[in-house]
């Protein structure tokens, strides 16, 4: 067992080292501003993104995990992204259609009073 990932009121998850694989996409460069407040906090990040050579999958979505964050804007190259552009879960974005090169912009609301799962900023 390498790792074990756990949802909130779930069993942990086994990970194996033999099911890892090589990423489809890699991240070159990560900006990051915060904007703290004790009821929320504002992140904004931008990202140079490209798909990795290595990867089986070359039609791969880009899948970004989250958890117990607000989306309040995605940006691809500057544009920006409608509902229908993306799909969005309590855990996961996925964006179906990205170039081999990119810079994606995100912005989200994080609740620092919700977080039930003491994860991510503090």
């Amino acid at each position: 067992m390498l790792d074990s990932v756990r949802s909130e009121g779930a069993t942990p998850k086994t990970i194996y080292l033999k099911d890892y694989q090589a990423p489809d996409f890699l991240i070159n460069e990560v900006e990051l501003w915060f904007d703290l407040h004790e009821q929320d906090t504002k992140v904004r990040s931008r990202l140079q993104v490209q798909r990795n050579e290595e990867s089986t999958n070359s039609n791969a979505p880009l899948i970004l995990d989250g958890d117990e964050l607000e989306l309040v804007s995605i940006k691809v190259d500057s544009k920006l992204l409608k509902e229908t552009d993306y799909q969005l879960t309590d855990e996961a974005l996925t964006i179906e259609r990205v170039g081999d090169s990119f810079v994606l912009e995100i912005e989200t609301l994080i609740h620092p009073a919700e977080n039930t799962a003491l994860e991510g900023l503090y």
